[in-house]
């Protein structure tokens, strides 16, 4: 008996062994089949609805060029604007990775969500955790509505024209040392090839160390100054802030569960030990520099202690993100200006020469504020700029409200409500590259922007400081800064193609602003004005 039951337990462990592996195959064909069903089901999310979409890759949605690397999300959201399928749309369905949204591309349509219904679209998408990251979730880029508006009110007034002209001593002195910096580097030469992007973020660190510290940066004079090596570091893809970075665009709802942070730990810390010492000793000291720290000790005693301001990291976090966001954008502008300067010489001989009959007409040869925001020409050729190569190359929104949003009269009659929570998008980029728009939109040409030609433009298609409420408060800050730059620069320096200038300009895959792949490298020729 005892040996049948042994032949007949051999028998079933031979089979069990012979069956596994089929049972094994076959529950694993099972999961796939579901999951490959669960993305069909998922990304026919739009197909369902009845709106327009461009097709989805498997899992990863519309952003497989990004995700692998491959372009930067300006170029990504641009190839979706630009794509057969939403050739002639309002707007279309895609998939940023798993979340459904929307792309923007009517001029009317994105002025009514960014400017008439922005109540109903008052935030962003993307989001980091308000409870860990004191930091990052208070500036004015990440903040959700209720404390945007409360920063928005306080700091607005202060970055209007007549505060901004009080601060262009300040870019003015870190424009002579710009100058003397490049003396430095040309040794008694003719001419030099120099990394542009590297030259021009040395130049903006300074700046906004100088606007929202208080603090001589030096970075000019040593290039492994703090404050640069900080600029640097923030930047710097470590994995665990790609994992942050990540959750907070793709994943929001999980910011709180991941803790996420905006910055890096050594960042903050260096934003709060910085900004602590700088209201102490400008508070002992009583100096008037009529920088961001005066507004800051300003609000110190005017508001009441119920205000904003006084929530842990308020002050830090303003500074952290105008530094970040300061010098990176405007460092770039100023590249690709140069840039396609060296390509089109006709275009910087006639800018220099109205750089050389400001300087000729003004004492001492130093031009004031009024001067230089008044210098027709220059004005022209950074809007150009500012289009050809806008800073931030998209825009996004998340549909705020509970009831969602009416789009039919946009969708061809057909019914169809945006639902709360969905993000929409604006190819930033794609529009100022639209011909539809702008005729041979490739071509850098600043005469789109003579006071003939701006009356010309079609509204909402020019978006380089964003539209609406939530537009950059620093845009005539900003604007100012790319002009000072470029004045001391061409005032000494005549620029040229040279052999490792790239043909075409591309963009960095890694960064989130526009920012020259690899750097720009161009020769600097002496020709003072």
């Amino acid at each position: 008996m005892i040996v049948v039951f042994a032949l007949i337990a051999a028998t079933l462990a031979v089979g069990f062994l012979v069956l596994l592996p089929v049972v094994v195959s076959g529950g694993c064909l099972l999961v796939v089949a579901i999951v490959w069903l669960w993305q069909l089901l998922h990304f026919g999310h739009w197909l369902r609805l009845g709106v327009p979409f461009v097709p989805a890759a498997p899992f990863v949605g519309n952003v497989w060029n990004l995700l692998r690397g491959a372009c930067c999300f300006g170029d990504q959201f641009r190839e979706l604007y630009e794509s057969k399928e939403a050739a002639g749309r309002a707007f279309v369905g895609i998939h940023v990775l798993h979340n459904h949204a929307l792309l923007l591309r009517d001029p009317a349509l994105i002025k009514r969500i960014m400017v008439e219904d922005f109540a109903q679209f008052s935030s962003r998408f993307e989001t980091t955790d308000p409870t860990c990251d004191t930091m990052g979730s208070q500036n004015l880029f990440f903040s959700k509505y209720e404390t945007w508006r409360e920063t928005h009110k306080i700091f607005a007034p202060f970055f209007a024209a007549g505060k901004v002209r009080q601060m262009y001593g300040l870019l003015e002195n870190i424009g002579q040392k710009l100058e003397e910096h490049m003396e430095q580097k040309l040794s008694g030469r003719d001419s030099m090839e120099l990394e542009v992007k590297q030259l021009c973020a040395l130049f903006t660190t300074d700046i906004i160390a100088s606007l929202a510290f208080g603090i001589e940066a030096h970075s000019l004079q040593n290039p492994e100054a703090e404050f640069r090596r900080m600029c640097i570091e923030v930047n710097d893809p470590r994995p665990k802030r790609l994992l942050h970075l990540f959750t907070m665009f793709f994943f929001p709802r999980l910011a709180h569960r991941v803790r996420t942070h905006l910055y890096s730990e050594e960042y903050e810390r260096f934003m709060r030990k910085s900004m602590d010492y700088v209201l102490s000793q400008r508070a002992e000291s009583g100096e008037n520099r009529h920088d961001l720290i005066d507004i800051f000790l300003q609000l110190r005693r005017s508001e009441s202690a119920e205000s904003i301001i006084h929530r842990p990291d308020f002050f830090a976090a303003q500074a952290a993100f105008l530094l970040l966001a300061g010098f990176d954008t405007s460092s770039s502008t100023i590249t690709f200006a140069l840039y396609e300067l060296a390509k089109n010489t006709t275009i910087q001989n006639r800018l220099r020469t109205e750089l050389r009959a400001a300087l000729q007409s003004s004492q001492d040869r130093q031009l004031s504020c009024d001067a230089v925001t008044g210098l027709a020409y220059l004005r022209q050729v950074v809007d150009e700029v500012l289009r050809l190569y806008p800073p931030t190359a998209f825009l996004d929104r998340c549909c705020n409200s509970r009831t969602g949003y009416d789009l039919s009269p946009w969708n061809g009659g057909s019914p169809f409500k945006l639902r709360a929570g969905t993000p929409v998008y604006i190819s930033v980029l794609g529009l100022h590259r639209d011909a539809q728009y702008w005729p041979n939109p490739e071509v850098f040409d600043p005469e789109r922007f003579s006071a003939e030609q701006r009356q010309q433009h079609h509204p909402m298609t020019y978006l380089p400081f964003g539209a609406g409420p939530r537009g950059c408060i620093g845009t005539l800050l900003g604007q100012l800064e790319i002009k000072v730059g470029l004045l001391h620069i061409l005032k000494h320096f005549r620029v040229e193609l040279c052999g490792r200038t790239l043909p075409e300009m591309r963009f960095d895959p890694k960064a989130f602003v526009l920012t020259a792949h690899n750097g720009a490298y161009l020769r600097f020729v002496r020709d003072s004005l």
